[in-house]
């Protein structure tokens, strides 16, 4: 046998020669002599047996580096255990044989990892924001324009008075509401025209002091809510919108009508500055202050069709009297229309004023 325990050695006898013979003979070794091949004697055989010998050692530590490898592969970090996952248990069994040398591995890695992660994260949080601010902002802004008359620029009219035949001041159309003359300016032959004598409250049909009021050419009307009175051709008619009595119309048989309407003037304002806070885009330029027959200031309009009126014991109003055209250009009433304005006034607390004569 080539491995394991050595035989122990015994004599050998010799055999007796034997004469040689030709051609050669072939003798072949007992096997007991087998084990001494490799020491006594070197050839082919011993060789082939220390070929064989490395390729087995060669191929054993081959198949172990390459188990080694792969088991170094196989390894990964251990995992962190998850309380909400089941615990892992790996159980690798390999077996591996090579020729005749048989290896079997068993691993068993049971790895338990208890995690107990217990967060308690309480806030609370007090905020309490306390702003106070007080902001006492007194603006007052006074401003008095009272200078009219600078750089005026001539307002845009797109209307004209209609004929006027004797130029007394009155159209025809009006001499023939009043009755008066109209190739005659001076009806009653007392000096005066007769468009005069009307705006200036007297009967333009009677010489002398005769008033308009009482001439029968006329009638007044009375506001019992707002308090004023005023003159109105005789033939035409007077209404009010509603029952505020807020505005009244005076209609003539031409659909041109005279309005009273009745403004609140809460601040009191002087005329300029309520007109302004009405219209804040009007050029002050072309309004006309004025003072009524009855003794009240007045405002006349760029378009010369609306007075404002104001009077000291009512601070707290506005009067508009406008003349209310329509889509005319040409209009028949402008001297009516003056002396309804001269003819205003209140009945209760009217300012002071003396009344003018027809030629003054």
């Amino acid at each position: 046998m080539l491995f394991g325990k050595k035989e122990e050695k015994t004599e050998i006898k010799q055999q007796p020669a034997k004469p040689r013979v030709e051609p050669y003979e072939i003798h072949v070794m007992p096997p007991k002599f087998h084990k001494f091949l490799s020491v006594k004697k070197k050839g082919s055989g011993v060789l082939i047996l220390t070929i064989v010998i490395i390729v087995i050692v060669l191929g054993g530590g081959a198949l172990a580096a390459y188990y080694f490898m792969n088991q170094m592969q196989n390894v990964s970090p251990a995992p962190i255990a998850n309380l909400n996952q089941l615990v892992p248990t790996n159980l690798n069994q390999n077996a591996n044989q090579a020729n005749a040398n048989a290896n079997t591995n068993v691993n068993t890695n049971e790895n338990i990892n208890t995690n107990a992660n217990a967060n308690v994260n309480e806030n609370v949080n007090a905020n309490e924001n306390v702003n106070t601010n007080i902001n006492l902002n007194q603006n007052q802004n006074i401003n008095t324009n009272t200078n009219l008359n600078e750089a005026p620029t001539v307002p845009v009219i797109t209307y004209a008075s209609s004929s006027d035949k004797d130029k007394d001041g009155l159209t025809d159309m009006e001499e023939a509401l009043y009755g008066t003359e109209v190739n005659k300016p001076d009806t009653d032959a007392d000096g005066f025209l007769d468009g005069q004598e009307l705006i200036n409250g007297y009967n333009p049909k009677a010489a002398g002091s005769s008033l308009l009021e009482t001439s029968g050419l006329v009638n007044k009307y009375e506001n019992p809510i707002f308090n004023y009175e005023i003159l109105y051709p005789a033939s035409w008619l007077a209404r009010s919108t509603d029952q505020s009595l807020n505005e009244v119309i005076f209609q003539s048989n031409t659909n041109e009508y005279i309005q009273i309407l009745v403004e609140d003037n809460p601040g009191q304002l002087g005329l300029v500055d309520w007109y302004l806070s009405q219209s804040p885009l009007t050029n002050i330029n072309l309004l006309t202050q004025e003072t009524t027959g009855k003794g009240y200031e007045a405002l006349l309009s760029p378009d010369k069709l609306t007075y404002y009126l104001k009077a000291a014991a009512s601070p707290d109003k506005i009067y508009l009297i406008t003349y209310n055209i329509g889509d005319k250009t040409i209009v028949n009433f402008l001297t009516t229309f003056k002396m309804m304005v001269n003819s205003f006034s209140l009945t209760s607390g009217q300012p002071a004023g003396t009344e003018t004569g027809a030629g003054t």
